[in-house]
């Protein structure tokens, strides 16, 4: 499975991470955390794949240890060292779970540099030479001919110049084509004017994974251009692999480009919000929607899929006891699908029995990748839940008028909205760009500080708040009550650390505690009592 023949090796890429290494507290938090330990954040047993395998060393905790020795030369690279380095999905969750740094442990971007490593010294596995000779000479991972990209749509044909350009994305254009033709669709019947790449080239996702960056840069370069003879002022994408890597990597590593990156959901999102597409069922249906890890926990979008899916009438979301920033990982990401299958079922199907707990009669993702991972997960667990991404999910309920119901702002939500304006020394103490985010028996709105002293309330919920905060109705309406800042804050303290069935407040770290502090959030929960 591997080649090479080196003995002692020197890490170049990884060794830039070398003091980060030594961060680590071994506390075990990346692999054993749950949320009783966590501050009360949804965490539970954050790291899917050694959940499956059960051995210390495929923790974050664990690869720590070894790329340390590594480093300092107590083992040597093998084949099943090089095995190990790629079981990893590189999904975050111990990353966003760890609270040794502000921005927990990088292993994600250490693993991609170890993998960097052991690729230029000659030890790294077949299959992966096969797919970078694909992405290379066809422009594509899985040796399908360059000219049979377009086949997905039939006949359907694309303009030079649009507003707005589908980066398809290699997955969904020659295995995931459902997902291709739905999204095109959609497009197409609210009245967007879009059209493709006619020689979009592979966007390098899985190349950087695999730490195979030779060819990202022509690849990157060779789409920029492409997307800019089109005129296009947006790029959207149905693939989170593909978004992350326009989005995140592709900046990351440089690039500019004259045109805003959107994943499908959120340009969904926004139709709706603007009243230009809405969605009903036309019997009462109950989903539960997985966060894939490109889209979510690398690049922070969670709240817009919900938005989306909570616009379809008729149509009741629910969430798996891990979601958001800490939902377990399809195990389809980081090469693992492709070189381990059995690993990535396994991890699949965990995250299928998690989705069956809910009551839900849907899964619904919003990632090829994640899609065909979590099918298989559901045929290798013998499920019978249905799974489906978001736009095949959305395409039949698409209403033929445009707009929306006018929805009426709860009074109460209203009262309070417009108290905290009048208050805005509540948030003393929070740095610009603190986001909260309130709820009021299921309904929301969030705070976010502008400046010193200046606050915006906006009635919807976050995209990705710092604090989710839950409150009785009985809780608010004695809130408003309160004069002054002070008093807010000693009663607030009072309803959580002493709550009655009637005056209750809950809340969720979306952030670190660390993350928290810096943010600010130590003066209130002082005023408060909480610390």
């Amino acid at each position: 499975m591997c080649s090479g023949g080196l003995t002692r090796m020197e890490f170049d890429h990884l060794s830039k991470y070398q003091e980060d290494l030594w961060l680590c507290a071994r506390c075990g938090d990346c692999s054993l955390a749950d949320k009783t330990v966590a501050s009360d954040r949804d965490v539970y047993m954050p790291c899917a794949v050694k959940n499956v395998l059960g051995f210390e060393a495929y923790s974050c905790r664990g690869r720590i240890m070894v790329m340390n020795d590594l480093i300092e030369g107590k083992i040597e690279p093998s084949e099943d060292l090089v095995d190990w380095a790629f079981t990893c999905t590189t999904c975050k969750s111990c990353q966003e779970t760890c609270t040794a740094t502000a921005d927990g442990i990088r292993l994600p971007e250490m693993t991609e540099a170890l993998r960097q490593d052991l690729v230029e010294q000659g030890f790294d596995m077949e299959k992966h030479h096969i797919i970078e000779d694909s992405i290379v000479s066809k422009g594509n991972p899985y040796k399908e001919a360059r000219n049979e990209r377009l086949d997905v749509f039939g006949d359907r044909e694309f303009p030079e110049k649009a507003d707005v350009v589908y980066f398809v994305g290699c997955t969904s254009a020659y295995r995931e084509k459902e997902i291709a033709r739905t999204t095109v669709e959609l497009l197409d019947r609210a009245g967007v004017d879009f059209t493709i790449l006619q020689d979009e080239k592979c966007c390098g996702s899985v190349l950087l994974r695999l730490g195979r960056i030779d060819a990202f840069d022509e690849l990157t370069t060779a789409n920029i251009e492409a997307i800019k003879e089109t005129g296009a002022s947006k790029v959207i994408t149905s693939c989170a692999g593909c978004y992350r890597t326009w989005k995140v990597d592709a900046v990351e590593n440089g690039y500019e480009y004259p045109f805003e990156i959107l994943h499908i959901t959120e340009f969904l999102d926004q139709l709706i919000q603007d009243e230009q597409i809405s969605f009903e069922s036309p019997e009462e249906i109950t989903i539960t929607y997985h966060d894939p890890c490109h889209l979510g926990r690398h690049a922070e979008v969670y709240e817009a899929p919900r938005r989306v899916i909570q616009a379809v009438d008729n149509v009741n979301l629910v969430e798996m006891e891990t979601n958001k920033r800490y939902a377990h990982c399809c195990g389809s990401g980081g090469g693992v699908k492709g070189s381990f299958g059995d690993l990535a079922n396994d991890v699949a199907g965990d995250r299928i029995e998690e989705a069956e707990r809910t009551g839900a009669q849907t899964l619904v993702t919003a990632c090829p990748f994640c899609h065909r991972g979590l099918v298989d997960g559901a045929d290798y667990n013998k499920s019978d839940m249905v799974v489906t991404d978001l736009p095949t999910f959305l395409l039949p309920y698409l209403k033929g008028e445009k707009g929306k119901k006018a929805e009426e702002e709860d009074p109460l939500k209203k009262q309070f909205m417009e108290y905290l304006r009048e208050h805005p020394m509540i948030f003393d103490g929070l740095k610009k760009d603190a986001v909260i985010d309130y709820e009021i028996e299921g309904d929301r709105f969030h705070v976010r500080l502008v400046d010193k002293g200046e606050i915006e309330v906006n009635p919807r919920r976050a995209e990705n708040p710092d604090v989710e905060l839950m409150f009785s109705e009985d809780a608010v309406e004695e809130l408003f009550t309160k004069e002054s800042e002070d008093e807010y804050a000693a009663r607030f303290g009072e309803f959580f650390k002493d709550p009655t069935d009637e005056k209750w407040i809950k809340f969720n770290l979306r952030r670190n505690i660390v993350k928290l502090l810096m943010k600010g959030y130590r003066k209130f929960a002082q005023k408060a009592g909480l610390i």
